[in-house]
């Protein structure tokens, strides 16, 4: 069956997230709440506008140059089980204890608790019904030694707690909210505007733009820090001598005020664009607590241990570093300006050492690195504690400030690693006690993702920078009939996604990027029932299902869908969701991009009246189609350097990074037949090899994309592998 259809395009730059953060899931028990509801309710003083304007204002002005973002008003509080709130049973033999806090006209609220130490069995909530959004369960597995808990923001002026225990445990429950952070910046709604729901400029770059791809691996070991509920900066994993997957993250002193700040601060990972483009990521990938481990204010800079190892799912990086106090030649930072999803800036220039002094901060004679220009991006407030990196994508410095915003990137200052290092003999003054465990007396210390085999993860999307997403609607006769990704009225009924994964590949979650949600029906049971099929040139048998209930989900953003079995595909399936259980007055639909030039490769099939079929031989214009979907797959192939082989042999690649040519050098000879070049998923690549003599190998790798590849070649029966990376002009 073919279609002639009008296709129209809206495309949206609004974005809302719900945040989520590592737990349990699940929802809070239903509760009988025919007693006075008003004695569950506790309401904050009204936020003066003054306060509000005031905060604002330095953040426009930042007239210190630094550049962490105020976002929350917090309100201390002392709020606990004796004095607020109202105690349930429930017939799942649990007593439930709820209080609802409301804050008038927040943009979004979160929590910090104390003395938090949850008993076995024991379930906490956080979440807003009006939003439909929900953190939890947490747990006893969530307990700090502190007792403290920092909980992500919950959209909205009103915030509710749930916590649930076993009627065999009875009620006693000693923990206390001390503290209501009240956003009036409105870090959850981009929606663009200049000061409330403030989004980053235009200027800066996606970290996930084509530009970007050299630094696939170390953008994941960036995150965004929100400190103490009320403040955003960003941070780095790092590396240390002892590779023992120890969490520690490097920022900006001055974003942590006090020193057991880090106590009550979630670092979220991979809060990002699946492509080149302005959508909000799903900030699901979030941990809450750390314990400060150095600090210190000349040289700008603190050090944290999490309380937590990333999960493999997190797909974390740990950055390597350098502490030679070299000047780059050119420079990278990876971070999240004004809280926005992550982002990347590029100097092609060779920095210089400056002194760097605001009313905190008094560096020693030439304690940070500056950019005098940005080519490419820009950092912002919320970018404070950001890392700078060279070209071998070692980090060398943290951001404390600067000028630099878009239309004139100018003037950025970065404290210098190497000076933080061991400038002050302290240990809590210092990173190397602390990196440098071994005292091995290394001067740099690669990244590495210590992930391997079943627990090495990655992400994976079709979709590249050309595409251009939105809401795609469905025209027969010139008659709207629906969306083509999601509620209509043409009898499709499923919506897929093309994926090509090779080898024993094992899926860990789907993220939608959602585009629209219409709630109209008055009924929670709406949902999508998410599946995967294998299937080479359409979907054949279906390997995996579950429901999902569209109220979860958050519009104009990413939305992750965590799989609960294994599920292991063929190399080529297909991913997406039926459309049969969402009721008739409301809607849903998730972003794709239309792809109109010739050749196009299209990956959107779809089941309409109980056939399959390839959307591009179902359009009389042999347009092409892109689902915005982001696949979280683990067990991918994955190439690594292979540890020196024995002497006398040796290997060489360079220059590296590369923008074009590369040799492959050896003191052996080089079998040019075995020569192969492979991307980070095992595909080989096509690549020029032009064996210039014995031991010297030229490689082009001219019209290849950027990123990172590996070269390999065999000797003595085994292949011996190096790691590049291609950055093209």
């Amino acid at each position: 069956m073919r279609f002639k259809i009008k296709l129209s395009i809206c495309l949206v730059f609004i974005s809302i997230v719900s945040f989520g953060q590592l737990s349990n899931g699940g929802f809070p028990l239903q509760v009988n709440t025919l007693k006075s509801a008003e004695n569950t309710i506790v309401r904050m003083p009204k936020l003066q506008q003054s306060i509000i304007d005031g905060a604002i204002e330095a953040n426009s002005i930042a007239d210190d140059q630094l550049k962490p973002l105020k976002f929350a008003h917090a309100f201390e509080v002392n709020l606990n089980a004796g004095n607020s709130g109202q105690w349930y049973s429930t017939t799942a033999k649990y007593n439930v204890w709820k209080l609802t806090i409301q804050s008038s006209e927040a943009k979004s609220l979160n929590l910090i608790f104390d003395k938090l130490m949850l008993p076995k069995g024991a379930r906490l909530f956080v979440y807003s019904e009006v939003k439909n959004q929900y953190l939890g369960a947490f747990t006893a597995q969530n307990n700090k030694m502190s007792g403290k808990f920092a909980v992500a923001p919950v959209a909205g002026d009103e915030i509710t707690i749930q916590y649930e225990v076993p009627e065999k445990n009875g009620t006693p429950v000693d923990f206390e909210i001390t503290r209501v952070n009240h956003d009036f910046i409105g870090i959850l709604k981009f929606d663009r505007r200049p000061l409330n729901g403030k989004v980053a400029g235009d200027c800066n770059v996606d970290v996930n733009c084509e530009i970007g791809n050299p630094w696939t691996e170390v953008k994941n070991s960036v995150c965004r820090l929100i400190v103490d509920g009320t403040e955003i900066c960003s941070g780095t994993l790092v590396n240390n001598t002892a590779e023992d997957q120890k969490p520690y993250v490097i920022s900006a002193s001055h974003c942590y005020d006090e020193w057991n700040f880090a106590e009550t601060t979630v670092y979220t990972f991979n809060y990002e664009s699946p492509y080149c483009a302005p959508l909000d990521g799903d900030p699901s990938h979030s941990l809450s607590g750390a314990v400060m481990k150095a600090h210190f204010d000349s040289l700008d800079f603190a050090l944290v241990e999490l309380d937590e190892i990333p999960p493999p799912d997190f797909r974390p990086y740990y950055a390597g570093w350098d502490i030679t106090g070299n000047i780059p030649d050119s420079s990278v930072s990876i971070h999240h300006p004004v809280g926005d999803i992550k982002k990347i800036a590029f100097d092609y220039d060779r920095a210089e050492y400056a002194t760097f002094t605001s009313s905190s901060i008094k560096n020693p004679k030439n304690g940070s690195f500056t950019i005098l220009r940005w080519d490419e991006g820009v950092t912002e407030i919320g970018s404070s504690g950001g890392g700078l990196f060279n070209m071998q994508q070692n980090i060398i410095g943290t951001l404390s400030g600067g000028a630099a915003i878009c239309g004139n990137p100018v003037n950025d200052y970065f404290a210098r690693f190497d000076m933080q290092w061991d400038y002050r003999s302290d240990s809590t003054k210092q990173l190397k006690c602390w990196l440098d465990p071994m005292d091995s007396g290394v001067t740099f210390l690669n990244g590495k993702n210590f992930n391997t085999d079943e627990d090495y993860c990655n992400a994976f999307t079709n979709l590249d920078d050309t595409d251009e997403h939105g809401t795609i609607t469905l025209k027969v006769s010139g008659e709207s009939q629906g969306y083509w990704g999601g509620s209509n009225s043409a009898g499709i009924t499923e919506i897929m996604e093309r994926f090509y994964v090779p080898g024993n590949e094992t899926l860990d979650g789907i993220s939608f990027g959602v585009g629209k949600l219409v709630l109209n029906s008055g009924r929670t049971d709406s949902k999508i029932t998410v599946k995967v099929y294998d299937g080479n040139y359409l979907p054949e048998s279906r390997i995996y299902s579950k429901e999902v209930y569209i109220n979860t989900f958050a519009e104009d953003a990413m939305n992750f869908i965590a799989f609960d079995e294994l599920v292991e595909p063929a190399d080529t399936f297909f991913v997406g969701f039926e459309l049969s259980s969402i009721h008739s007055k409301d809607t849903f639909g998730i972003y794709q991009s239309l792809r109109e030039t010739n050749n196009a490769t299209n990956q959107f099939y779809f089941k309409q009246n109980g056939d399959w079929y390839n959307f591009q031989e179902s359009n009389s214009s042999g347009y092409a189609m892109v689902n915005v979907m982001e696949l979280i797959a683990c067990n991918v192939s994955l190439i690594t350097d292979t540890p020196n082989i024995p002497a006398p042999v040796n290997v060489w690649v360079y220059p590296n990074p590369t923008q074009s040519e590369l040799n492959l050098e050896s003191d052996k000879s080089i079998d040019t037949e075995s020569v192969s070049v492979f991307n980070m998923i095992g595909q080989e690549m096509n690549v020029g090899i032009l064996k210039e003599d014995r031991y010297r190998v030229r490689l082009n790798l001219s019209g290849n994309r950027p990123g990172i590849y590996f070269v390999r070649f065999k000797y003595n029966e085994k292949f011996v592998t190096r790691k590049i990376s291609f950055v093209p002009k």
